[in-house]
């Protein structure tokens, strides 16, 4: 998302330096607006993927939720169905006492023997029909508790549910509407704007690209070491693995909260690519930061995760992510109206970036 922000920063720079002072007003002014419009665009673009993040999180949590719901509904039939066999067997015991004459008679019948090993056997027998009205009872007691706190456990449960689908229905309202006005902005520009605005996109790009090269370089060529420097080659066979899976996924539409396996956002597409090689990442960026270590610049290796955030001194504000090449490329889900693919990496936000490690977070 910030690589749009990193083109419309170029743009500015690169516009007031085409500008000559005897420039034609109505080209001047065109660029002006065609900056104003970049500027204005990224910046929407980036609180639109700030949404989209939380907006992921928030169905992320939901379907938590919604599986210890039904995780507890499972639960509470099973203690339901141990409360009714309980008490069927405890009142199959009472009807069988009362029959018999019930407990009294059970002890007469100890107390009838002229045998002292026949009374000793008799005895255990009543013992053991006691301990087991005693044990039928505690049982039908534990799983009614059972019960009613698992009853309590799904109410809870349900109030979280109806506060998170009301909360992820606000953050799709406000995603919706930034990009609204992103698209009210690029409607509302004339041709020449829109014109000046493609033409210096692809310098804004090369500029980033070779900001980001040159950056790696110096990182680079400051380690002594030449076996702390990171390879040309995934570290290992599960990055490998997620970096196959993501180049599949090429051209495969940009689409706000979206995990695949044909429709991804930036997260969703990192997620889904390290699924595929058996690693098990969270649903956001601002999570996945936390999956692995953190390579400096000279250390990364293709299949290392990339983070850009609105503070770049505060992993928090992390809302974009993508997959480390090499080469100084990245595969990624952009952004609203663009499709996965691989394109430069950009300096403009950047955090750092995390190795996931083989076997999940």
């Amino acid at each position: 998302m910030l690589g749009v922000l990193s083109t419309a920063t170029a743009l500015v720079a690169g516009l007031a330096q085409a500008v000559p002072a005897a420039a034609d007003p109505s080209v001047q002014d065109a660029r002006a607006q065609a900056a104003a419009l970049q500027t204005e665009v990224a910046q929407l673009q980036t609180q639109a993927e700030v949404a989209t993040e939380r907006y992921d999180a928030t169905e992320a949590h939901l379907a938590q939720v919604v599986t210890q719901h039904v995780l507890a509904q499972r639960q509470l039939e099973a203690a339901q169905n141990a409360v009714h066999g309980g008490t069927t067997a405890l009142d199959r015991r009472v009807r069988a006492l009362y029959m018999s004459g019930g407990p009294l008679t059970l002890i007469a019948t100890v107390l009838d023997s002229d045998n002292i090993d026949d009374a000793l056997t008799r005895l255990r027998a009543v013992r053991s029909v006691v301990a087991a009205d005693r044990s039928h009872l505690d049982a039908a007691n534990s799983a009614l508790g059972d019960a009613s706190r698992i009853e309590r456990k799904l109410r809870d449960l349900a109030q979280v549910r109806t506060k998170l689908q009301k909360a992820a229905a606000d953050q799709a309202d406000a995603v919706q509407s930034l990009l609204a006005q992103q698209q009210t902005l690029l409607a509302g520009a004339n041709a020449q704007v829109a014109q000046l605005v493609a033409a210096q996109q692809a310098a804004a790009a090369r500029a980033a690209a070779e900001g980001f090269a040159a950056r790696l370089a110096a990182a680079r060529a400051a380690v002594i070491d030449p076996s702390l420097l990171g390879g040309s080659q995934p570290p290992d066979a599960a990055a490998a693995a997620a970096i196959a899976a993501a180049t599949t996924q090429l051209g495969a539409p940009y689409v706000w909260g979206a995990a695949g396996p044909h429709t991804f956002d930036c997260s969703g597409l990192v997620q889904w690519a390290y699924a595929q090689a058996g690693v098990v990442l969270p649903r956001v960026a601002a999570d996945q930061w936390n999956a692995g270590p953190h390579p400096g610049l000279a250390q990364l290796a293709p299949g290392d995760l990339l983070f850009w955030a609105t503070d770049p001194s505060d992993p928090s504000t992390i809302h974009h992510v993508a997959i480390y090449l090499g080469g100084g490329n990245m595969i990624a889900a952009p952004h609203t109206g663009d499709v996965v693919r691989v394109q430069p990496v950009y300096l403009t936000g950047f955090v750092g970036a995390t190795r996931p490690t083989a076997h999940g977070p």
